[in-house]
């Protein structure tokens, strides 16, 4: 058993490409080493080289302070080394040709979306603390918010309730299903929305999936994508992964989108795989959330979709516009708005990060956080802290059982800075919550794919959705108070610790942006 599993292993493709990108790794590295050592001229420019980098890393206004000091203590501490790395994995232009590829794209669909004016002019009549949250997603990502009935979200609690809706509306498409997601894998779930999809393309449906190449390398065969074109199903790769050094590997598509006929949408943490849906348990009960979305709003999730699929689709180039599907009834209720939206790595922008600042810093009463990770800078810490000491009840709920260990210790780090701020601090003992939302003051709140840590606020790309006074909300609300339930304090978790597992907390913190 134990020596089929290895023989998989290593004939397996993650393991394959690891170690040919490790090895060019060890010739680049081995190379500048022995060159450094044999002659003086090398040496020299290899410390003026490390030099200069920490002072370009200072003087750089726009990265974020806790990547910088991260940077500069690998340079001094290895000054060959780590200025290598830098340039190779660490550097703002490292990945220039994966940068301007996504900027022409998101340029191209500049227009697309109806600005929505007087939504927003609404939005400042009853909240102008929603309504800059609203300009700044509008600006920064050319998203608009959209007036909705209240009852136009549904919010589920899990992959095993939204299952069975996920399916209906797939059964219900009659001109196109579009899907995205981070991770699928064969099983109980996708087949049976393999089943569906297959049907639809056999019936003139137009259906497009696009999956993460990294995200899919341990769940799929390899060219799993002939596999659904064969079927009539059309099918693109993100970010296909290569066996030779290139940073534009760390930028992954982390989103998870369905889109059916441009008037039902489905957004939320849920990938394509069993365990999603607790059908396979890896980590005891997978806790997560998803959202259902109708109307004129889902083109937002339309436009996203296309966006992604046009960056490796050149000649196809989907035209956005026709796949418009104008909205339902005006909605007859008090304004509830809904406002999707996306990040990318190489839009200037956190947008994930600066939502979620904006939202803690309008919250007056309380504000509610699921995230799987909580790795943050000090600017998102800062904000919470200051938050609770205002009077804000700020309550964060994490896994108690992680996937990964190195991250869990990590996320622990954290814990005693904000519980001191009087920040509560929990984890789901049942098992891993994979939830990410926030909820705040009865009125607004957050469903989508960004985690609180460095890899959702830098380097994927991520989508999400900012919500105002609808039902929804109150769901949400329920829901963590369900999980907190169901939860350890984050004292409990952490009281009985170690010292050396305290230090290596400090030090993995201080090198978590590097992450």
């Amino acid at each position: 058993m134990f020596l089929r599993k290895l023989l998989r292993l290593l004939y397996s493709r993650v393991f394959i490409i690891a170690l040919l990108l490790i090895v060019q790794l060890a010739f680049v590295l081995t190379t500048i080493i022995v060159l450094n050592d044999s002659y003086w001229a090398v040496a020299l420019c290899t410390t003026v080289l490390s030099i200069a980098l920490v002072l370009v890393l200072i003087n750089n206004q726009e990265q974020n302070p806790s990547t910088k000091l991260a940077w500069i203590l690998v340079i001094v501490l290895l000054p060959i080394v780590g200025a290598t790395l830098y340039l190779m994995f660490g550097s703002h232009y490292a990945s220039y040709k994966l940068r301007k590829q996504v900027l022409n794209v998101v340029a191209e669909s500049e227009g697309v979306l109806p600005e929505n004016q007087e939504v927003m002019e609404a939005l400042e009549y009853f909240d102008p603390a929603v309504a800059s949250q609203s300009k700044y997603l509008q600006k920064t990502t050319g998203m608009p918010p959209f007036a909705i009935n209240r009852n136009d979200t549904k919010y589920y609690t899990s992959g095993e309730d939204i299952w069975p809706d996920m399916l209906a509306e797939l059964r219900n498409a009659q001109k196109y299903i579009f899907i995205e997601s981070f991770i699928v894998q064969e099983g109980l779930f996708w087949n049976s929305i393999l089943e569906i999809l297959t049907a639809k393309a056999t019936a003139g449906v137009d259906v497009r999936v696009m999956f993460d190449d990294l995200g899919c390398i341990n769940t799929l065969p390899s060219n799993y994508q002939q596999k659904l074109r064969s079927l009539g199903i059309k099918c693109t790769v993100f970010n296909p992964i290569k066996a030779h050094l290139d940073v534009g590997l760390n930028n992954r598509d982390h989103r998870k989108i369905i889109v059916i006929d441009g008037q039902v949408g489905i957004i939320g943490g849920i990938n394509l795989a069993d365990e999603y849906v607790n059908k396979k348990m890896r980590l005891g009960y997978w806790k997560d959330s998803a959202l259902i979305i109708r109307g004129e709003s889902v083109y937002s999730l339309c436009v996203m979709f296309l966006q992604n699929w046009n960056l490796y689709n050149p000649k196809e180039q989907l035209d956005y516009r026709s796949y418009y599907q104008p909205g339902g009834p005006e909605p007859k209720e008090a304004l509830a708005c809904i406002q999707p939206f996306h990040d990318n790595p190489f839009d200037g922008e956190h947008v994930g990060e600066s939502a979620f600042i904006n939202m803690i810093n309008a919250a007056n009463h309380y504000i509610y956080i699921n995230t799987p990770y909580f790795i943050v800078d000090n600017e998102m810490l800062q904000t919470l802290t200051l938050a609770a000491k205002r009077g804000v009840d700020v309550r964060i709920c994490t896994p108690h059982i992680p996937d990964k260990w190195y991250v869990h210790i990590m996320t622990q780090a954290y814990y005693h800075p904000m519980l001191k701020a009087g920040i509560k601090v929990m984890e789901f003992k049942p098992g891993f919550n994979h939830t990410k939302s926030l909820v705040a003051d009865d009125k607004y709140a957050f469903v989508g794919t960004i985690n609180c840590d460095y890899r959702s606020f830098y380097h994927h790309f991520e989508c999400g959705a900012l919500l105002y006074n609808t039902a929804s909300i109150a769901d949400l609300k329920a829901d963590f108070l369900a999980t907190e339930k169901r939860c350890i304090s984050g004292e409990q978790a952490t009281i009985n610790t170690p010292l050396p597992m305290r230090f290596l907390r400090t030090l993995l913190r201080l090198f978590a942006p590097l992450f």
